[in-house]
């Protein structure tokens, strides 16, 4: 069994080793520090000297998805060269996996003109939300050339380059003003007939209390200790932050629902959005928005070309987005809403995840301390929490 110590790239680690080619169906948990055995497919007959192929026993992978099952590579193939020859358009080069997991699969293909991208999910939502929205509002999503819930297959032609990369103003408010224009455009009753749930502020705020005196569930999400009464202490400020928020009288709207500069791309049309697999029809606005911000000024992040060029950058992109949504006296609120942006991210995976059952035993997605952690660094936001 190869160690935890390759588990980055085990397709390379291989073909180093014995010059053979591979495409990976599961890492067997390495990835997340878990011991187990990785399936890959190899992609040649051919035999490294001093080997020789032995057929095994294999068991079948439990819950497995479709794209960690033997002979996904071909399946794989022939999707993709069917949507492309359907739109003029065929394979330049090799397939590249861009991110592989219980929840889903992207995989990237050259083509001729430019990079198209698959993505198979665990969950049809996502395409019929991308679907809809590539017919009501195409400019704020980069080209769908195949959607099929079915499958639960998306593929789209690249939109441009991830704007965390992007050094310039323009495109970061650009993006901020297109995640305003669909929430105040896109139709909640729509994304809500697809199956989109709604969070509402009110109840968000019942909930993120209820979750944060729940300490056996916060422990047994390996939550550690400080961060803990960290945010217990903060518990009356996080109320007063909600009810200040809902006293302000901005609507619930639809939601992105993961809206962070990798989530977003800078091209030559307008800024556009990807991975709508956590769309709400109705959140507050600022959960989108604080989240952005949130991502945008990790201290991890301190070296994006944004971040170097604009020292401001939090008051400018607070600026743009409000300035977008119509409430350009919100910025304080706005500020403050960060923590409660990452609260309630917390409280929609817990939901999702807490009794989760994948293929990696004892392995759910951490998500949850994730996001608490980063809640307990910016509670200080809160204008009455006292430390």
């Amino acid at each position: 069994m190869l160690g935890a110590s390759v588990h980055s790239d085990l397709t390379a680690f291989i073909h180093a080793e014995w010059n053979v080619e591979t495409w990976l169906l599961h890492d067997g948990g390495l990835s997340f520090g878990m011991e187990g055995t990785p399936r890959l497919q190899a992609l040649s007959n051919v035999v490294p000297d001093g080997m020789a192929w032995e057929v095994a026993a294999v068991p079948p992978l439990p819950g497995a998805r479709e794209w960690q099952r033997p002979g996904w590579l071909s399946a794989l193939k022939a999707r993709l060269e069917g949507v492309l020859s359907e739109h003029g358009l065929s394979p330049a080069g090799p397939l590249k996996l861009l991110s592989s997991n219980d929840l889903a699969t992207v995989v990237e293909a050259a083509t001729l003109a430019d990079s198209v991208f698959l993505k198979v999910a665990a969950h049809p939502r996502e395409v019929a939300v991308t679907s809809h929205l590539a017919r009501q509002h195409p400019a704020f999503l980069p080209p769908v050339l195949y959607a099929n819930t079915a499958t639960n297959t998306l593929v789209t032609r690249s939109g441009g380059s991830l704007l965390d990369g992007v050094g310039e103003l323009e495109a970061w408010t650009v993006a901020l003003h297109q995640l305003a224009r669909f929430q105040t455009d896109a139709d909640a009753s729509a994304l809500a007939a697809l199956g989109c749930p709604a969070w509402p502020l009110l109840d968000m705020a019942q909930r993120v209390d209820a979750f944060l005196s729940d300490t056996p569930t916060l422990t047994a999400w390996s939550l550690k200790p400080d961060k803990i009464a960290t945010l217990q202490a903060a518990r009356p400020a996080i109320r007063a932050s909600f009810e200040a928020l809902a006293a302000h009288g901005l609507p619930d709207l639809p939601a992105h629902g993961d809206a962070h500069p990798r989530n977003a791309l800078a091209g030559t049309r307008e800024n556009l959005w990807f991975d709508w697999s956590e769309a709400a029809s109705a959140a507050h606005p600022f959960m989108d928005a604080g989240w952005f911000l949130a991502f945008a000024l990790h201290p991890a992040r301190a070296n994006l070309p944004i971040r170097i060029a604009y020292p401001d950058l939090e008051s400018r992109l607070c600026a743009a987005y409000l300035h977008a949504l119509g409430c350009p006296d919100a910025s304080a609120l706005l500020a403050q809403s960060i923590p409660l942006a990452l609260l309630h991210r917390a409280v929609v995976y817990d939901a999702r995840f807490r009794d989760w059952q994948g293929t990696v035993p004892n392995w759910r997605p951490q998500y949850v301390p994730y996001y608490l952690g980063l809640a307990a660094r910016e509670v200080e936001r809160l204008p009455t929490f006292a430390g």
